[in-house]
């Protein structure tokens, strides 16, 4: 049997470049499947966030209709919670034939991202890493992303995404971090993608192994 290795943190956090990071460094053929390259390969663009039909699927929506930029949380919509528990038996799947799934994922509370994962993949080895660099260096990375839309969408376009991102980091965030049940959390404020990458596969190769999931389960019953 293989491992699950979870990579959670909301935008700017540095986990993707940190999964890629693992993969690349690690001795072994680790297999690389984050959420984004499920939703934006496995799904059409219109059902992802942002696309003409997002609405039935993951997606961003505003806390008061009345109020499109005000507060945001995400939402299932009617198949994102199809989707995830999807996407997670397809890890549980080549973790049973012996692979090691590297993953970025949005561990979120509400919606149950967390608690779907729990159920699904508590049986296996897990290894659940949060990471999480200060809130200023968050905002920062943030904002440090509009010049690249800017070019492809024009400024206003690239202001208005930038602020939908910062709810969305906003609320992620705190979803993510409504418990404290992780068996490492890195500071990538401090941490390069490298760095972050070689402090995981030490702890995967020399333990202790992942209990997160185990005290999770207990915290977040069915």
């Amino acid at each position: 049997m293989g491992q699950v290795i979870i990579v959670t943190g909301t935008t700017g956090s540095g986990k993707t470049t940190t999964c890629r990071e693992i993969v690349a460094q690690a001795e072994d053929v680790w297999l690389h499947f984050g959420v984004d390259l499920f939703l934006g390969q496995c799904i059409a663009r219109k059902f992802v966030d942002g696309g003409t039909r997002s609405g039935t699927s993951m997606h961003m929506a505003p806390d008061d209709p009345d109020d499109p930029d005000g507060p945001a949380h995400m939402s299932f919509g009617t198949h994102g919670k199809g989707l995830i528990a999807a996407y997670h038996e397809m890890i549980a799947a080549a973790v049973q034939s012996g692979q090691t799934v590297v993953l970025d994922h949005v561990m979120t509370v509400d919606p149950p991202i967390l608690q779907d994962a729990v159920s699904r993949l508590g049986h296996l080895p897990v290894l659940l890493v949060a990471l999480k660099p200060p809130q200023g260096i968050l905002a920062e990375r943030i904002a440090g992303r509009i010049a690249e839309v800017e070019k492809v969408l024009g400024r206003e376009q690239a202001e208005r995404n930038n602020a939908g991102t910062r709810k969305a980091s906003e609320f992620v965030h705190r979803e993510i971090f409504r418990h404290d049940c992780f068996d490492m959390v890195l500071d990538t404020g401090e941490l390069s993608p490298g760095d972050a990458a070689r402090a995981i596969i030490d702890r995967v190769e020399n333990g202790p192994p992942g209990t997160a999931f185990a005290k999770l389960a207990e915290l977040y019953p069915n």
